[in-house]
């Protein structure tokens, strides 16, 4: 694809929510020995139809997409469906629809906008003016209601009223999903190279699939009340969904030749997401903060299997209980636990969800 920061890549189609969330994807196969099969809608809007293949019809969806998918007839296709579009469009693909010109609303000024409605299908057509002309089509969404919004003008540095139609407020507000996975997507990549090029696809799907349940556990922590300091980020999530596939259900057991009274020192491992050094002056004469072990993620810490106590070199503060002093340490979780007569906190820890992630 020319024109790309890299042209060279694997094209894969996503049908994704308002907040980047994955529900449907395509990979892009190209033609079969150069000869692709014509079809009334062409390559974009078979790209939709697809991908609208696994929705209910009659349900009321609504599809938002940029100008390489609108066409009239992808409209109306969806719309025999129940599915409603709005989308940014293209001047070539709105036959017999005669919108202002881009100088004629230029002359009139930011703001200035034009619209066709389509009868039969009652379908939208609109050119709005701003910095440039912007055509939009929609298939529920019009001019209506004008609104009237705050833009910033270079020349006076000043903001400034400027008119909106609806259906440009519509697009705007519901538009992005995709572009928001792929930012997701590229943040913590993980660098691993093959020769066999499927491999990459099949990295790719796990890192959706990653993306996906991180975005899904946000919604669930917004939906019962989570605070956003207690609601993991991208990169503590991987750390601990790869700690959990790692450790879950498994047994750690001891290096070869170090025998059953080998002490393990608590640090952070390459699971552990640890803050990124900052780069700015730091003054090399204060006291580093105290490391303190993270607590294994709940499916590890809970799965009864291998938590085995050990004995360490050192006492240490128990991870369970505030005043608990021991040197009693789980061998799978590598934190140190209260293991006494009158207090098992080796025992709670393992059984008992803790308040403190």
């Amino acid at each position: 694809m020319r024109g790309k920061p890299h042209p060279w890549v694997f094209k894969v189609w996503v049908r994704t929510g308002v907040c980047g969330v994955m529900f449907d994807f395509d990979i892009y196969q190209g033609s079969n020995n150069g000869l692709r099969a014509k079809s009334e809608l062409g390559l974009s809007g078979d790209v939709v139809t697809k991908l609208a293949s696994t929705l209910p019809e009659g349900h009321n969806y609504k599809f938002c997409a940029d100008n390489f998918f609108t066409s009239v007839p992808l409209v109306e296709k969806l719309l025999d469906r129940g599915i409603h579009y709005i989308g940014t469009g293209r001047q070539v693909r709105l036959p017999n629809c005669n919108l202002e010109d881009d100088k004629s609303l230029k002359k009139k000024g930011r703001g200035a906008f034009d619209h066709r409605v389509e009868v039969k299908h009652n379908i939208s057509a609109e050119k709005w003016y701003d910095y440039r002309a912007v055509t939009l089509m929609s298939s529920f969404a019009g001019t209506e209601p004008v609104e009237k919004i705050q833009r910033w003008d270079k020349v006076n540095k000043t903001y400034i009223e400027v008119e909106r139609p609806h259906i440009v407020g519509i697009d705007n507000k519901y538009m992005g999903g995709v572009d928001l996975l792929d930012s997701f997507t590229a943040k913590y990549k993980f660098p691993v190279k093959s020769h066999r090029w499927y491999m990459y696809i099949f990295w790719h799907t796990i890192t959706l699939a990653a993306v996906n349940a991180w975005l899904i556990h946000k919604r669930d922590c917004k939906a019962l009340g989570v605070s956003p300091k207690e609601t993991l980020n991208l990169r503590l999530f991987q750390a601990q969904l790869a700690s959990s596939l790692i450790l879950k259900d498994t047994i750690k057991t001891p290096s070869a030749g170090s025998g059953s009274s080998v002490t393990h020192t608590v640090t952070a491992g390459p699971l552990t997401a640890q803050k990124r050094p900052s780069s700015g002056n730091e003054n090399p004469t204060s006291v580093p903060p105290k490391k303190t072990c993270p607590h294994p993620p709940p499916d590890v810490r809970m799965d009864l299997l291998g938590h085995f106590p050990m004995k360490t070199k050192k006492r240490g503060h128990c991870r369970h209980c505030p005043t608990g002093y021991t040197d009693t340490q789980c061998f799978k979780c590598d934190v140190r636990l209260c293991f006494k007569d009158d207090r098992n906190c080796f025992w709670d820890y393992h059984w008992k969800e803790e308040e403190e992630h």
